[in-house]
């Protein structure tokens, strides 16, 4: 057979295997397509399906939790109100949940549930609250007041309310205003103690408000203020070892002890069995120990190692943290205040740069 006709007999060899091969894969190709479909089909049902079952789930969910929310109202209205009938609460505490038993909801898993859901409600809270915008304030505290009449006995939200109005006098200069908010807070925050005596941030925000409150007692009160003060921040330590404001706080206690003028020192004897009692250098440990741990440059604790050093004589190394200081913007309403005295100190020390 010449070569061109094996060359021909080759290739149409070659070319009705192509073709077969061609059509054996289209038809693979269709049925693989085909079956990819159906499971498709399949897949979108079973997936709507499933949505019609986890909303009919957290519907459930939702019931019993507006259940148990009107059995534990009705709990605490019965209590209180005296005069009132078991029937008039009847509704609210008479509980059915066998429409739950298919799904198996427990009450461990509707508290896990709640946990979680307080959990971010405090998380955002927070959040908003150190913003120290007055009006996200005064929401957080409505917020706030409000979750304490779902989760009564809770000291997380006591405390939280406790800052919030310190966070409210801070933004004030009604000298009547900051008292109120003074006296609402340091409620909170004892009630949240005697709930939680553990509590460090609880223990922070005493001590806090009792700090502030020093501006508006008379000597007296203020020297006793100042035990309460050292006693709350030590504990608060104990439990927020890493706390750079608990730092700032000891640094500030003790450094005005340290100051205290000798009539101060001869009252606060006649006060207590041992007197509080400070040095510079145990103030300044603790502002050098904040400035490590602040993960921000703090104006304030700044200013207080200056004069920390001054205190001691060391005015070199005063203006060089006055400088610091000096450079620092919080972009709050502190910052002319804390100029003011930054700067009557450079003017003084600026010789010794």
């Amino acid at each position: 057979m010449p070569i061109t006709n094996n060359l021909n007999a080759f290739l149409g060899a070659a070319m009705l295997g192509v073709i077969s091969a061609a059509g054996m894969f289209l038809v693979e190709h269709y049925r693989q397509e085909r079956r990819r479909y159906e499971m498709a089909k399949d897949m979108a049902r079973m997936d709507k399906e499933l949505s019609i079952v986890k909303k009919d789930l957290q519907d459930l969910m939702n019931k019993k939790r507006e259940r148990t929310l009107k059995s534990r109202k009705s709990r605490k209205a019965n209590s209180i109100i005296s005069s009132s009938t078991n029937d008039d609460y009847l509704s609210a505490s008479n509980m059915d949940s066998s429409d739950l038993e298919f799904y198996d909801v427990s009450e461990d898993e509707l508290d896990n549930n709640s946990t979680v859901n307080l959990d971010s409600v405090l998380a955002d809270i927070d959040r908003k609250s150190n913003e120290e915008v007055v009006e996200e304030l005064n929401s957080c505290l409505v917020k706030l007041q409000d979750l304490c009449l779902e989760h009564p006995g809770n000291a997380e939200l006591l405390w939280r309310i406790g800052k919030c109005h310190y966070k409210l006098l801070e933004k004030s200069e009604d000298k009547e205003f900051i008292q109120q908010q003074l006296k609402k807070g340091l409620d909170a925050c004892t009630k949240a103690l005697e709930l939680a005596p553990d509590s460090g941030d609880a223990h922070k925000w005493t001590a806090i408000l009792i700090g502030a409150r020093s501006d508006y007692v008379p000597m007296k009160e203020r020297i006793a203020d100042s035990h309460l003060f050292k006693l709350h921040v030590d504990m608060a330590l104990r439990h927020l070892p890493n706390d750079s404001t608990l730092h700032h706080m000891l640094g500030r206690f003790s450094y005005e002890v340290a100051g205290l003028k000798w009539y101060e020192r001869k009252v606060a004897s006649t006060l207590f069995a041992t007197p509080p009692n400070a040095t510079f250098e145990e103030a300044l440990e603790h502002f050098m120990e904040c400035e490590k741990l602040s993960n921000h440059d703090w104006k304030e604790n700044k200013l207080f190692v200056a004069k920390c050093k001054v205190a001691q004589g060391e005015y070199k190394e005063a203006v060089t943290w006055l400088d610091e200081a000096k450079a620092c913007k919080q972009g709050d309403c502190m910052d002319d205040k804390i100029d003011k005295e930054v700067n009557a100190l450079l003017a003084k020390y600026n010789s010794y740069r």
